[in-house]
């Protein structure tokens, strides 16, 4: 391949791509619009879209989401009836390769993962136990300090009684046209083709 060729295909792949954005310029009306914007506010700062239509796609946005995992390191080898040598942190004694994922968001339990399966509530931990729904606190008072904590996001769709609707613009024939995803009469994203 020439050069000629690697430029051109690299062209069309990077224009191929969408990004997605938080606030866009348009020049129609020399303002921005941003995220959260209603939909009188969108045609204020670029006018009327060229063509709207409704998306079959559910919607969804990253949530800032903390998982608290333990794993238990020294479970299920009790020589001759003794007791281990040392303690795991909480868990009771069981089979080798407990892990316990427990999804914190707001400083509520959004989900339990017990041995990669999903739960609603738990009571393997020596101090109590706790469900879905219920305080951050709690998991710490059951279960003690996690073996690590992963702050993370996940896509959790955008609850909504009306279908997402799509507009389209484009500013000049000479740029490619963007769309907006619009839920309940608000700008849920932004997207550059």
């Amino acid at each position: 391949m020439n050069i000629k060729s690697v430029l051109l295909v690299l062209m069309c792949f990077i224009a191929s791509t969408a990004f997605a954005e938080d606030s866009f310029y348009c020049p129609e009306n020399e303002a921005y619009i941003k995220v959260g914007m209603t939909e009188s506010q969108i045609i204020q700062a670029c006018g009327p879209p060229l063509s709207k239509h409704d998306s079959g796609i559910q919607v969804t946005k990253r949530v800032p989401v903390t998982q608290l995992m333990y794993s238990s390191i020294n479970s299920g080898f009790n020589y001759g009836g003794t007791n281990n040598l040392y303690d795991q942190w909480s868990l009771p004694k069981g089979p080798a390769g407990v892990s316990l994922q427990v999804n914190i968001m707001n400083k509520k339990v959004t989900g339990i993962n017990y041995n990669g399966a999903n739960t609603n509530a738990m009571s393997i931990c020596s101090g109590g136990s706790f469900q879905v729904g219920d305080n951050e606190s709690n998991v710490y008072n059951a279960c003690g300090t996690p073996t690590t904590v992963n702050n993370s996001f996940i896509d959790q769709p955008i609850p909504s009684n009306q279908k997402p609707e799509v507009w389209v613009y484009q500013n000049d024939k000479f740029q490619s046209p963007f769309s907006l995803t619009i839920i309940n009469g608000k700008l849920q994203s932004i997207n550059l083709q």
